[in-house]
């Protein structure tokens, strides 16, 4: 969907709630790395900066799985210096760190489709085969009490031959890195809480809050749906039809214009798209039997030359741009795109190897088109 019909439905929801939106939104399109990040912070600056003085109040749509915990609580402080009152509007999914950014707003509008999710971080770490894992400290401590509550090894000295075990496959660098992680996705959501959480009885409640989204979950994509939200003391705006009909929409402008329903597959581009041929299989060689030695050498010296002359020409490269992130409202528009090229090649067995060179991946202004 092009910006112009993004727009219209930005300004539904401005007319609505009679306050700016800003929408920020990072893909979720299989295949593409997306992450919430702090060249963000920048582009919002844009956005703030556009709005009238005299508005104190803004809401913010948001899309995302999340991304780096500081980044949510630098754009949420940033926010709070210029406006008195936030809103965050969830029309689908706001996971990981952008639950953390929801937590410091006024209030959450939650589309009946949306969900929010945990704050436990999780750490990549490589592998020496080179596959990277993914963990949390929460599964450390989930492997401690399988020890004790499963299998009954409560002794020291047994539960230290284990843990030595433990880390002879995670770094125990990597754990306490895990350890400082979770500390700070707690102090980060609790900290954003008590920007709007002010009074005496509620300051220990958002300790609580912050805590419960980070250890009361069995998986990091436990979807939290917004009467569960309800339930865990989070401030979810009352229903809201009219609202929602818009907000939902909006939405919709976005999945189509990211394409978050049709997974990128970098192979199945290259082929579709000019690099089919260059990859297409060479005949195999048929000798004539009982041929004489000279045409024989005459055959293999014409096969070699062939293959060098393959080597000698250039890779068939096929572009491909891809957009993955943006932040857009009636008055600007930004978006991050990653633009490159594939290359291909078959490989022994013939398996077919491809690889993604960027040419440019950054953030770039996007024209609002005339009324």
């Amino acid at each position: 969907m092009k910006l112009a019909e993004r727009i219209e439905r930005y300004e539904s929801i401005e007319k609505i709630r009679r306050r700016p939106l800003i929408v920020y939104a990072t893909s979720t399109r299989p295949g593409i790395t997306a992450r919430m990040a702090s060249d963000a912070v920048r582009e919002f600056i844009d956005q703030i900066d556009l709005i009238r003085k005299e508005d104190t109040a803004v809401d913010i749509l948001i899309h995302s799985t999340g991304g780096d915990a500081l980044t949510a609580w630098k754009l949420m402080s940033m926010l709070r210096e210029r406006f008195k009152s936030i809103a965050v509007l969830v029309p689908f999914m706001a996971f990981s760190a952008a639950t953390i950014f929801a937590l410091g707003a006024d209030e959450i509008v939650m589309h009946p489709h949306a969900s929010l999710g945990p704050i436990d971080p999780q750490i990549t770490i490589p592998q020496k085969d080179g596959v990277p894992r993914q963990f949390s400290f929460e599964d450390v401590g989930a492997f401690l009490r399988f020890l004790n509550d499963e299998i009954g090894i409560t002794e020291q000295k047994f539960v230290s031959t284990v843990v030595d075990k433990l880390f002879s496959v995670v770094d125990p660098v990597h754990v306490g890195g895990a350890k400082r992680a979770s500390e700070l996705s707690t102090d980060v959501g609790e900290r954003l809480l008590q920007t709007h959480m002010t009074e005496a009885e509620e300051r220990p409640q958002a300790r609580n809050i912050a805590e419960g989204l980070n250890k009361s979950f069995f998986a990091h994509g436990d979807a939290l749906s917004r009467s569960r939200a309800r339930t865990l003391h989070l401030k979810i705006a009352p229903d809201n039809l009219e609202l929602e009909t818009s907000l939902w929409q909006s939405f919709l402008g976005i999945e189509s214009y990211l394409e978050l329903r049709t997974p990128f597959k970098p192979l199945e581009h290259y082929l579709a798209n000019g690099g089919a041929a260059s990859l297409t299989p060479k005949a195999p060689v048929v000798l004539p039997p009982n041929a004489p030695a000279q045409l024989l050498n005459q055959i293999w010296n014409q096969v070699g030359q062939d293959a060098l002359q393959g080597l000698a020409n250039p890779a068939t490269e096929v572009p491909y741009s891809v957009v993955n992130a943006l932040i857009e409202s009636p008055r600007f528009a930004s978006e991050f795109r990653s633009e490159g090229v594939f290359t291909a090649a078959r490989i022994a067995g013939g398996e077919i190897q491809i690889a993604a060179t960027d040419r440019q991946a950054c953030w770039r202004r996007v024209d609002i088109p005339p009324k």
